[in-house]
């Protein structure tokens, strides 16, 4: 996180940090958003409910992908996901933002070289939607491909049920 988004968040009244806290459930309503957070505190595990309408979760700077070992998808050294040209050799050339397994996609801070700042990971989430349009139009279009043998499933990337 960088010294200016620190700064401004420790100098807001309207801002509680909450360290070694988690989330334990999401209150709203799809007509009226999110209406409250309970909360865990972990060292004594002490719960809280409160009146919320907007929420930040800033997991830290560790990609906490360690989880997706042994599943195709390829992480580095240091556990981030690699994406594009990145995945190395799969037989195939992955779309931008794509992981070594076909049609999962990986953006911000967990992926490989990413620049870890807020402003990069909502630029990547919005440019990941060409390349994820592109892989469902081809995947749809492929003979005995899974979409198509699947009856009720959606036929268009854009047809919503």
């Amino acid at each position: 996180m960088s010294r200016d988004l620190i700064e401004r968040i420790a100098g807001s009244s309207s801002i509680a940090v909450l360290c070694d806290t988690e989330v334990a459930e999401l209150i709203g309503t799809p007509d009226h958003g999110l209406t409250a957070v309970r909360w865990r505190i972990r060292l004594t595990g002490a719960e809280e409910h409160h009146a919320i309408a907007h929420l930040f979760l800033f997991t830290g700077a560790d990609p906490a992908a360690s989880w997706l070992a042994g599943c195709g998808i390829p992480l580095d050294e240091k556990g981030f996901i690699r994406t594009g040209p990145q995945v190395g050799s799969t037989g195939r050339v992955p779309l931008p933002l794509e992981t070594g397994v076909a049609g999962i996609f990986a953006v911000a801070d967990v992926r490989c070289g990413s620049v870890k700042r807020v402003r990069a990971a909502i630029g990547e989430g919005a440019a990941v939607v060409a390349p994820l349009h592109a892989f469902l139009a081809g995947r749809g279009s492929e003979p005995g491909s899974p979409r198509a043998k699947r009856p009720g499933f959606p036929t268009s990337s854009l047809e919503i049920r």
